[in-house]
């Protein structure tokens, strides 16, 4: 049986800690001033970062292609990221974390699936069964026209980041962290110019710090998880990296005194079971 590291389950955790701690900040943030401008700006200062980190580095350059299809994740990401934080600003955090991340890693296995024709293993199976009942009872636990908003926005930014996920693994084949700065550059640049445009970023006031500390927060799991799936098999590292909700869901609770009802645990739990099965498999 192949041994398992400890640090490298100790960076999948932190990594996994640290997305946690982004997205609750960012949803606090966004519940104090306009989640758009809390999202273009965390996005802008992962680009900032990633700038540094290629010029650090210098890896091979890219195709156009690459960059490309980079750039068209970071367009879907950057939806991902206002929609997630849109979402936050009026529902429980915990629950739209969830069902967000389950989503998320649900429509690449399904775009695998249906398009590339790529088979599914059976615990994936139960995984994508999981993620859809889990969504079935979050929608039972949002109540009132403004849940099931947060619920609808939630599942939209499962859609965004799952087709990040699926274009930038296409990008990522000609150079990673080009393809990446891409996305990002891309996500960042859009989501600038529709908060300007909107007149967002002047609402954003004192929350700008949380704003920071949710982007540097986003590009810290980002490291942690290269670390941690350097030292790991990929689906480990991947199961370990997508409890983040967990941690979303628990500082809520610690901060926020959010509580959930128990359909919306229910709905919590699948949405980690879903994350857990789909990613390891």
């Amino acid at each position: 049986m192949p041994t398992v590291a400890p640090s490298g389950v100790l960076f999948g955790l932190a990594s996994a800690l640290s997305f946690g701690v982004g997205d609750f900040v960012g949803g606090v943030a966004s519940r104090r001033s306009s989640g758009l401008a809390v999202a273009a700006l965390g996005q802008l200062v992962g680009t900032l970062l990633l700038a540094v980190l290629l010029i650090v580095l210098r890896p091979d350059l890219p195709s156009a292609g690459s960059l490309a299809i980079g750039a068209a994740a970071g367009i879907s990401g950057a939806i991902g990221v206002a929609s997630l934080y849109a979402a936050m600003a009026t529902g429980a955090m915990g629950l739209v974390a969830a069902v967000s991340g389950a989503g998320a890693v649900t429509v690449p296995l399904l775009i695998g699936i249906f398009l590339l024709q790529q088979p599914i293993h059976p615990w994936q199976a139960v995984g994508v069964a999981c993620a859809a009942a889990a969504v079935v009872a979050a929608g039972g636990a949002s109540r009132g026209g403004t849940g099931r908003r947060a619920l609808g926005l939630a599942i939209l930014a499962a859609l965004g980041f799952g087709f990040w996920y699926a274009l930038l693994d296409r990008a990522a084949a000609g150079s990673g962290p080009w393809a990446l700065f891409s996305s990002r550059l891309a996500g960042s640049s859009m989501l600038l110019v529709v908060a300007a445009f909107r007149g967002a970023l002047a609402t954003l006031g004192p929350s700008w710090r949380l704003a920071v500390l949710s982007g540097l927060a986003d590009m810290g799991g980002n490291v942690l998880y290269v670390q941690a799936r350097a030292m790991l098999a990929l689906g480990l590292a991947a199961a370990l990296s997508g409890i983040y909700p967990l941690f979303t869901m628990l500082m809520a609770r610690a901060v926020l005194r959010e509580r959930l009802p128990r359909l919306g645990l229910a709905g919590v739990g699948l949405a980690l079971v879903a994350i857990v099965l789909i990613s390891a498999g």
